[in-house]
This record gives structure tokens, C-alpha cells and sequence, in this order.
């Protein structure tokens, strides 16, 4: 799930924390020992500093403990890389979509229908198999009303260069219309049934590795579903897109996920 390395840049950093705090403890104790050291305020103030500076190495050393997964960028040509990626849960559907699969052929056509019936408009297109949006109840005050966008693909041999392709012919669009119709928060859902894990990978590290901030106050969210081996890829690292923008990506991708699990359920 971490790059490679990461276990052993994490040890190395636990020992340098253990020898800095055993060393300024050391320290501490033997300035107390010797009265002179010990009546010193100066010496005082500086122990707390560096107590202090300890104290925020350990902090941040958590912080990359615990958040590090989001600090790799997977190589879509490493198979190493691809392997780790695939290794990561939190993409893998639950266990029952793979057991009914089959009984949801149409799920391409549920897809574009769920988000047509969601209160969406559909926008011409040729290039995707959808594009949808919906207008923000924001005033405006004479200017274009705000709106949220999706853009569907599918494409039955899908992989990284194509991913790429089209999430910048997402961007073009977004720039093209920022004055007609601007659209601030946007998705693209990628849809593909090949059966080739590793290239459906591949393409899943371009989705993952997206950093989701094509321009200023814009986002552009995508996500990949890949039905044949139930897994639904999205960016890991969202921390430079609008902490509300963030949300709002958070919750759609949850209500999605939950719909394709109630309809395989009822399929």
C-alpha cells in the first residue's frame, strides 16, 4: 500500500527520535546534577525549546505515519508500482458485487440513467457518452449561474493515456465554458469491463495520482469504476482541492458506491 522503502524510512526516523529524546533527557538530568547549570534560567528556557522541537518532530513523525499511503505517486509502467496499487482495499468494491456481477449487464446504461433521473441535464457531446449538469442555487447578481458537472466515458480498452487524454479534454471544457456556464466543482466517472487487471490498473494510477485542481477555484474529481474486477479507483492526495469542495466530492462518492451496491442487491 506505501512505496517501497517506506518501512525502512519510518525506522530510521523512530531512531533518530529515540536518540534525540534519550539524549536531551540525558542532558536534562545531568544540568540538574550540577548546581550551577541548574540555577541557570537561560538553560531552562533553552531545554524547553528543544523539548519543545522534540514534541513537534514526534508530532509530525505520526502524521507521516499514518498519512504516508497518500505521498506515492504509482508509476502506471512499474509493475511493482501497479502492484502495490492494486494491493490497496479501499478501491476494492465489497465481495458481493463480484458475486453478481453478471446480473447486471446493463450497469452502463443504469449509470447514465441514474444521473439523468437525478435531476441532471444532458449536455451534447461527442466525445463522452454523457456530460450532465446541474445549477447551484448560488446567487449570482447578473453574472452566469454556478453549476456542477459530470462527465461519463467508457471505453472497453481502457488505459493510462487515454485517462490522461480525457481528463485534459475535461479541463479544455471547463476553461472553454468558465464564462457561460461555470462549473467549479466537476466529476468524470470512467467506466470499462476489460479484463485485463494489470492495464485497468494502469489506468486506475493516472485516476489515483490526479491531484484534481485543473485551474484556480476549480476542481475536476474523477473516479474509475472497473466492473470487471469490482473496483472503484479515486485521487488519494485531495489536499489541494477546496476543503469544500473536498467534502462534496467525499459524499458523492459514497452515495455512489452505495447505489451500485443497492442495485446489484435488487439485480
Amino acid at each position: 500500500m506505501r512505496g517501497k522503502g517506506w518501512i525502512r524510512d519510518i525506522v530510521s526516523h523512530f531512531l533518530i527520535l529515540v536518540l534525540l529524546g534519550t539524549g536531551l533527557f540525558y542532558l536534562r538530568k545531568k544540568a540538574d546534577e550540577i548546581p550551577a547549570l541548574a540555577s541557570m534560567e537561560h538553560l531552562d528556557i533553552a531545554f524547553y525549546v528543544a523539548f519543545s522541537l522534540f514534541l513537534l518532530m514526534v508530532i509530525v513523525f505520526f502524521f507521516q505515519l499514518f498519512s504516508s499511503v497518500k505521498l506515492e505517486r504509482f508509476s502506471p509502467g512499474n509493475p511493482e508500482s501497479l502492484a502495490r496499487l492494486d494491493r490497496i482495499r479501499r478501491f476494492r468494491l465489497q465481495k458481493g458485487f463480484k458475486e453478481h456481477r453478471w446480473h447486471w449487464p446493463e450497469y452502463r446504461e443504469a449509470i447514465i440513467s441514474y444521473f439523468a433521473k437525478d435531476g441532471w441535464e444532458s449536455k451534447e457531446d461527442v466525445l463522452f457518452d454523457a456530460v450532465y449538469t446541474r445549477q447551484r442555487k448560488i446567487p449570482r447578481f447578473g453574472k452566469a449561474s454556478l453549476v456542477d458537472q459530470i462527465f461519463l466515458f467508457y471505453h472497453p480498452m481502457l488505459n493510462v493515456i487515454i485517462v490522461d487524454q480525457m481528463l485534459k479534454e475535461c479541463e479544455k471544457q471547463i476553461e472553454d465554458n468558465k464564462e457561460a456556464s461555470p462549473a467549479p466543482r466537476n466529476r468524470v466517472i470512467f467506466l470499462t469491463d476489460m479484463r485485463n487487471r494489470e492495464e485497468v490498473t494502469s489506468a486506475g494510477a493516472g485516476v489515483v495520482n490526479y491531484l484534481c485542481v485543473p485551474s484556480d477555484r476549480t476542481s475536476l474529481y474523477p473516479m474509475l469504476f472497473d466492473y470487471e474486477a469490482a473496483r472503484l479507483f479515486y485521487p488519494l492526495d485531495t489536499t489541494m482541492v477546496p476543503r469544500r469542495h473536498r467534502l462534496y466530492f467525499w459524499l458523492k462518492r459514497i452515495v455512489f458506491k452505495r447505489w451500485i451496491r443497492k442495485k446489484l442487491i435488487a439485480s
